[in-house]
């Protein structure tokens, strides 16, 4: 199982005139298990898990309970605002696990831009394999969020968008609240799978063909906006079958990712 970030939405005191006096609140134990550690034990009992930090999961806001509970590595010292990158090898899939969740929604800090040059430059290299590029911030979106129109992170694209190696198939990401797949010519297609459980961003539930986002030529894109998850299933070489699922697992799009190139229906 990926979670690809925010894990943590408790941050303030519920609100007088809502059902839920007495929920905990803020970075502590209390509110990780209410949140994240307790509804998902039984399947964190079951399965593997890889887990991608989310801004949610940020240093000031619940960057603690994220090294104690979910970071790969040990808890360091002091809170890191992007710790480094790091691969797991599944069978014959390549998984980097990158942490762009520093900055203000919905990209990541500017600053960082020398960092995740240098960190991408690291993982990248020597990649033959199939590989998946995790980060909680797509590249590449196109949705309506934040009260604006959502082209991706700027950051992230500009460090390493136009340099990843052709062993990346995909780029699976979060934060933004809705399903998209984006077949982005010259690129590895992007998926946000961002609409697990919190409050939905508006998405229009069609297909879209042939349009430029941030200097890409998008092929063919599939949005939904309805609560659900991904299910990814190998069937060949390089090959996969994406199933777009809602709450209750009935299937909305289906997707065949070949290499670098998308198809879907629904």
């Amino acid at each position: 199982v990926i979670h690809v970030g925010d894990y943590i939405y408790r941050g303030s005191p519920c609100p007088p005139t809502a059902d839920c006096l007495g929920s905990p609140y803020g970075d502590k134990m209390q509110t990780w298990a209410a949140d994240w550690l307790t509804p998902a034990q039984h399947l964190l009992s079951q399965v593997p898990f890889v887990f991608v930090r989310g801004n949610h999961e940020g240093c000031g806001r619940n960057g603690e309970g994220w090294f104690r509970y979910l970071a790969a590595g040990p808890v360091p010292v002091k809170c890191l605002a992007a710790s480094a990158p790091w691969k797991a090898l599944l069978a014959s899939l390549n998984l980097i696990v990158f942490d762009a969740s520093d900055g203000r929604a919905p990209e990541s800090s500017r600053k960082r831009l020398p960092e995740y040059r240098n960190m991408a430059d690291q993982v990248f290299k020597d990649l033959k394999l199939e590989t998946w590029f995790l980060t909680h911030r797509p590249l590449w979106a196109h949705m309506r969020a934040f009260g604006e129109v959502i082209d991706g992170d700027d950051t992230q694209r500009e460090a390493f968008g136009q340099t990843m190696p052709e062993a990346v198939n995909l780029v699976l990401s979060g934060h933004l609240h809705a399903f998209q797949a984006l077949d982005i010519a010259h690129g590895p297609t992007q998926v946000i799978s961002g609409n697990g459980g919190t409050l939905l961003d508006p998405m229009p539930t069609d297909v879209k063909y042939d349009f430029e986002v941030a200097g890409s030529r998008v092929k063919q894109a599939v949005n939904d906006g309805s609560f659900g998850f991904l299910m990814l299933t190998k069937t060949g070489v390089d090959a996969w079958r994406m199933e777009a699922l809602d709450a209750n697992s009935q299937k909305k799009f289906q997707c065949e990712i070949t290499g670098r190139q998308m198809a879907c229906k629904n």
